[in-house]
């Protein structure tokens, strides 16, 4: 029913008779203002990304989520915070529900978790990349670049030559033989890889 001429209505009644899409926009932006008030204090941003990523999961048809893009800042503010495995998860579900550009979250991550001195869960990421998308030739440069990276040559070189030849295979779809073929060739990863490095 309408209300009478003149009277206007309370913050309670405009909330109520927009519908329950404004009242879920309108909890979304109060989520993310404080996700911006909070900026580097990693235990408030990590409370608010979680609740925006909880509604973005309970309202998957809702398209102006952005799903991904929060849940790589998620997973940045666990790093933050020490909290690895919580940084693994929300990559990987963000991957599973479709939320990423392929394998690029997968393999973003597990170049910061090499760079940061936690190998073991980068190398399941690398692994979780290539069983999800085998045919990504990036995948096996940016894993033989990681690996490479924390001195492990022998793995570089595996992944490099596997890359290598998938793309040679494959018509080199993305121009990666120019960046492998190098990287592949590299005197000291063969001189290490040799020595079991």
């Amino acid at each position: 029913m309408p209300l009478p001429f003149g009277r206007r209505m309370t913050k309670k009644e405009s909330r109520r008779s927009r519908g329950p899409a404004v009242a879920l926009e309108e909890r979304t932006e109060e989520i993310m203002d404080r996700v911006w008030k909070a900026s580097d204090n990693h235990v408030e941003r990590v409370a608010a990304l979680e609740e925006y990523l909880t509604g973005a999961r309970a309202h998957e048809g809702e398209t102006w989520f952005d799903a991904g893009a929060w849940s790589e800042d998620l997973a940045d503010s666990y790093l933050a915070l020490g909290r690895v495995d919580d940084a693994v998860r929300t990559i990987s579900d963000a991957t599973r529900r479709g939320h990423a550009e392929g394998a690029e979250m997968l393999c973003e991550l597990a170049e910061k978790l090499m760079r940061s001195g936690h190998a073991p869960q980068a190398r399941l990421l690398w692994q979780q990349a290539r069983a999800g998308y085998p045919d990504d030739v990036w995948i096996y440069v940016q894993a033989g670049i990681g690996y490479g990276d924390i001195g492990d040559h022998a793995g570089a070189l595996e992944w490099l030559t596997t890359g290598l030849e998938l793309a040679l295979r494959t018509g080199d779809p993305e121009p990666a033989v120019e960046q492998l073929r190098p990287l592949r060739a590299s005197d000291e990863i063969q001189q290490r890889a040799a020595q079991g490095e």
